[in-house]
């Protein structure tokens, strides 16, 4: 039904969705101001946890199935490692939205899941650092310019999105201001070789920090949420290719085994600290399994950045952690927070968007 030709006439207006999805996460991350700081360690410690395993298991296997050597092998492994070390916020929101589940378990899963969104957006800036720059690129052979100018281009569209929502109030030209500081970012970065969802995301921290009206400025960003996220997931599906053979089979394997491996004992050790007053049980591990929005902008962004089997790759191992999480993550945690008292026994469904723009 979507012909290769098509996928490629749509990479510029993917790039922009997938990005958005990272502003997103960054609008979440700064909500999140008065989460304990112990949950935001073990959230980051969890997520660096995955993203080490992820990168030193593509590491060792991957070139088992892929010729892969040098350079090519690293951004392999920094590409695996940002596929595995989200955990979905939007998966934890849900189940919070009905005071049938309300409870401190479910909070502790949403702020581990929150804090963990931080590293693989700051993975994808390192690697699309190291990554070979367009040749007219004035930033090849400088990863670390390239690093401190792609958090400058979020912090330049922050600061300047938050300076003109003070002065205008209408929310059809504020929409036009965070559309418009957007755009800029993404074009900026996709000119320079950067990573435009960590300079979106970091733009939106700078916006919550800066702007008068925060609140219903991440109201109105939320409203976006699943209107861009479904799509994105669509594309990312279809973006899909099974040519590489064993190496594909391995890394849709490879990230959502190891993420496994990597939670369950990590979180069967913190999980007295994490809920005290509930009783976690040793496979908590599972319940964060899930992985969405920054996943899916990780692997659609890799895939358009490196094409070639590398971008092919880390997209399909993104797309089965995708995948993974809905199996195992999402069963696991009903059955936690059941146990803990803050579950219910209907299925549950999404809460309505407040609003919806298109």
């Amino acid at each position: 039904m979507v012909t290769r030709t098509t996928l490629e006439a749509l990479a510029p207006l993917t790039l922009v969705a997938a990005s958005w999805l990272a502003l997103l996460a960054g609008s979440d991350i700064a909500d999140r101001r008065n989460t304990p700081p112990s949950r935001v360690v073990m959230g980051l410690a969890l997520g660096l946890a995955s993203y080490a395993a992820c990168s030193v298991a593509a590491w060792l296997l991957m070139p088992v199935a892929a010729p892969l050597d040098g350079e090519a092998r690293v951004l392999m492994a920094l590409g695996m490692g940002c596929a595995g070390s989200e955990t979905a916020r939007i998966a934890m929101t849900w189940g919070a939205t009905r005071p049938a589940v309300r409870g401190p378990l479910q909070n502790a899963l949403a702020d581990l899941a929150a804090a963990g969104d931080v590293v693989p957006l700051i993975g994808l800036a390192v690697l699309f650092s190291i990554a070979p720059q367009p040749t007219e690129s004035r930033l090849n052979g400088f990863p670390l310019i390239a690093l401190g100018v792609t958090v400058g281009l979020g912090v330049v569209a922050g600061v300047l999105a938050a300076v003109l929502t003070r002065v205008e109030s209408r929310q059809t030209e504020r929409w036009g201001i965070l559309v418009g500081a957007a755009l800029m970012g993404v074009g900026l970065c996709a000119a320079l070789g950067l990573a435009a969802p960590t300079a979106l995301a970091t733009m939106a921290v700078v916006l919550n920090l800066l702007a008068r009206d925060r609140a219903a400025l991440r109201a109105m960003l939320a409203s976006t949420a699943r209107p861009v996220l479904l799509p994105v997931m669509a594309l990312a599906g279809a973006q899909i290719d099974a040519h590489d053979g064993k190496a594909f089979w391995l890394a849709v394997a490879l990230v959502p085994l190891v993420r496994l491996g990597i939670k369950l004992p990590v979180v069967a050790v913190l999980r007295r600290g994490l809920a005290p007053s509930t009783a976690m049980t040793r496979w908590a591990g599972a319940a964060l399994m899930s992985a969405g929005p920054v996943t899916a902008c990780v692997g659609l962004v890799v895939a358009a950045r490196l094409p070639g089997p590398i971008g092919r790759l880390v997209l399909a191992s993104c797309v089965a952690s995708i995948i993974a999480g809905e199996v195992v993550g999402l069963p696991a945690r009903r059955r936690e927070l059941r146990r803990a008292g803050e579950g219910s026994s209907r299925r549950e469904t999404p809460a309505p968007d407040a609003k919806v723009v298109t």
